[in-house]
């Protein structure tokens, strides 16, 4: 995902928090990683040359991200909480094999999900959103 310094800047400030280097190198680590890391993922790839982003401020700034809807997370089949920075509705697409994830977008699919619950109500639930996790594996 490509990632404009200025809209980051602006999506950061607009929540009440600031736009500091930390968090600029967190984030850019989100948006040059193209399988939904973990926080422990995105330290390993930013400390060589952030030595002074503490793993501590990797935890803090990715629940601080999710907490202002700037980051979605979500549990892999693994138990590993993964991270996000794509939050428009879209699927995930799981390799059963390297237990990679990546993104996947299909308007007449989500479409179609979202019409079926539209006319098939869940008693006692409201669905906010539809997204699908497709499990396979890479070719």
């Amino acid at each position: 995902m490509k990632m404009n310094v200025e809209k980051l800047k602006e999506k950061i400030t607009s929540k009440g928090m600031k736009f500091t280097h930390q968090r600029l190198v967190i984030y850019r680590s989100l948006c040059d990683s193209q399988d939904h890391p973990t926080a422990d993922m995105v330290y390993n790839q930013i400390t060589e040359e952030n030595p002074s982003i503490s793993k501590g401020t990797v935890y803090k700034t990715l629940e601080s991200f999710v907490n202002a809807g700037i980051l979605q997370k979500f549990r892999d089949d693994l138990g590993l909480m993964r991270f996000d920075p794509v939050m428009d509705t879209h699927s995930h697409l799981y390799c059963n094999e390297s237990s990679n994830i990546r993104d996947y977008k299909n308007p007449d699919l989500e479409q179609l999900l979202n019409n079926f619950f539209k006319e098939n109500q869940i008693e006692g639930f409201e669905v906010e959103e539809v997204s699908l996790v497709i499990k396979g594996k890479t070719k």
